[in-house]
């Protein structure tokens, strides 16, 4: 479709103009804005936050920054996947066993349960195996100091995703860390400033125990705050064991005590699980839904004007780039630059959900063709 956006976006940047054309034409006015249809005066913040909201809402179509490897990694490498049970584990574990079949590699996954202790563990039982190399995500490394340092005296390469973990030794990079979480918390603030009039207040609802979380919150924090002063942000923390369990009554809950809060967002699909059913049985109205790391039932939800807006992530993408830092490091080409390579960006709102690139499942995966891109950047028919 191209660009396409809302109609408060549209609204914003018609009082920019105007406001613009009023200050051209009189130098002694003492306002140079004027009201929107829907949203009254639009300010600098609001205008600058729409500007930034347009530039992502097409479909992206590259995996991003990547230098196409030299020759043909090595066929027979063993990977073991350290496996979260959320919804998004599980689609990154799957997206992890198709980049390594196309190497020619074998894969596996073992469960991290819940907790630090749990995912240590597991960690345990993975170098045990000694396979090639071990994947682990959520988790800090600081949870995994002794089992990383046991790995690289056994020789078996590690990486990470979605740790907010900077550059570790023993790891060979991190993709997905804390300068994309600020992307997609910057990109949310956006949003939620141009489509709440300058005035919103929302419930940002995230997870303390996972780390990469924190960037994504505090950056949507500080970006409201930036943009519009008059805005308010309340966050809401949640145990994993909550996801679509209790935080869809927590988030009754917490509306019930705040009736001025009008938007909710959530720093990952999976938290978001039942919450427009559990607002609908209370009689809740008007409430916007919006978040990170949408699941197919919230691109359903955007569809149908139940959910609001969602910042794509690119789980299966991101998850075929692990496999490529392991790639680049079997043919020693650079891996930190590599893991560093941010993920495009697009918001995704009911302008453009019937245009998202997505799956036969409706999960969205943001780059269509994206395996041939791969197929190309590691030599591989």
């Amino acid at each position: 479709m191209g660009s396409r956006i809302t109609k408060s976006f549209m609204a914003v940047l018609a009082a920019g103009l105007a406001a613009t054309s009023l200050t051209a034409c009189s130098s002694d006015s003492s306002s140079a804005t004027t009201s929107t249809e829907t949203n009254g005066p639009a300010t600098a913040g609001q205008k600058e936050a729409a500007e930034y909201l347009a530039k992502y809402s097409a479909n992206p179509t590259s995996v991003g920054d990547l230098k196409t490897l030299p020759e043909r990694p090595p066929t027979g490498k063993s990977i073991i996947n350290l496996q979260a049970s959320t919804a998004i584990a599980q689609r990154a574990a799957a997206a992890q066993k198709a980049a390594a079949r196309l190497l020619g590699w074998s894969f596996d996954s073992i469960a991290t349960g819940p907790t630090p202790a749990s995912a240590a563990a597991a960690f345990d039982a993975a170098i045990a195996r000694h396979p090639d190399a071990i994947l682990f995500a959520g988790f800090p490394a600081a949870v995994f100091a002794k089992q990383i340092a046991e790995a690289k005296a056994a020789g078996i390469d590690v990486v990470s995703t979605a740790t907010g973990d900077g550059k570790t030794d023993g790891v060979l990079g991190s993709v997905l860390g804390a300068p994309q979480m600020k992307l997609y918390g910057k990109l949310l603030a956006a949003y939620f400033v141009t489509e709440s009039g300058g005035k919103g207040k929302a419930g940002v609802f995230s997870i303390q125990a996972f780390p990469i979380l924190a960037p994504f919150v505090t950056a949507f924090q500080s970006w409201v705050k930036e943009w519009c002063p008059g805005c308010e942000t309340s966050v809401v923390n949640q145990q994993v064991t909550d996801q679509g369990t209790k935080t869809p009554a927590n988030v009754v809950g917490f509306l019930q005590r705040n009736p001025d809060v009008k938007w909710l967002m959530f720093g990952t699909g999976d938290l978001a699980q039942g919450v427009p059913a559990a607002l609908a049985t209370a009689g809740l109205k008007d409430i916007h839904i919006a978040g990170t790391s949408p699941g197919p039932a919230d691109l359903v939800n955007v569809k149908a004007g139940t959910e609001s807006a969602w910042v794509g992530n690119m789980v299966d993408i991101a998850n075929w780039r692990l496999l490529d830092v392991l790639a680049r490091n079997y043919v020693k080409t650079d891996t930190e630059a590599a893991a560093a390579a941010l993920l495009p960006l697009q918001v995704i709102t009911s302008a453009n959900v019937e245009e998202v690139a997505d799956d036969a499942s409706g999960y969205y995966i943001g780059v269509a063709g994206y395996q041939d891109q791969f197929k190309k950047l590691w030599r591989v028919s």
